[in-house]
């Protein structure tokens, strides 16, 4: 019989132990990894029309820094957070892949510790969005009655 790499799996806490083997398939993935949200990439194969920072340049969350056309679409690419950019891989008029990294960002330190504050804010104004919404969709029906 050839090796065959076997792995204990605990289902239940009662502790119920079952074996099991991996496939070839699985042996030969290519693991996950976490992406770097600092790094700015390509999201469908396009090409990049306008480059509107430079290298070094201090950019706010929101600011425009790239417009990338992409099934004839022109899509504004924003700075997800604020930061300095610290490179540009990418020149006007390339054409590029999915998945290409095209900028890099470094967040701020101020930034990185109000981004936990910011994102629980959101959330409330979503909720309280949604709300609204479902208030206003529940009078319609009422006054159709």
């Amino acid at each position: 019989m050839e090796n065959v790499s076997k792995q204990i799996i605990r289902v239940f806490e009662a502790g119920r132990n079952y074996e099991t083997t991996y496939t070839k398939k699985y042996e030969k993935r290519i693991p996950w990894v976490r992406p770097n949200p600092e790094e700015i990439k390509s999201f469908i194969p396009g090409t990049v029309e306008k480059i509107m920072v430079k290298i070094g340049e201090q950019v706010t969350a929101g600011q425009e820094i790239m417009i990338y056309v992409a099934m004839k679409m022109h899509n504004i690419i924003r700075a997800p957070f604020a930061g300095t950019v610290t490179a540009i891989l990418v020149e006007t008029g390339s054409k590029l892949p999915r998945g290409t990294i095209m900028m890099v960002i470094r967040q701020d330190e101020t930034t990185a510790s109000t981004k936990t504050k910011k994102k629980s804010v959101r959330k409330r104004i979503v909720s309280q969005g949604r709300k609204i919404i479902a208030g206003k969709r529940k009078k319609k029906t009422e006054n159709k009655r």
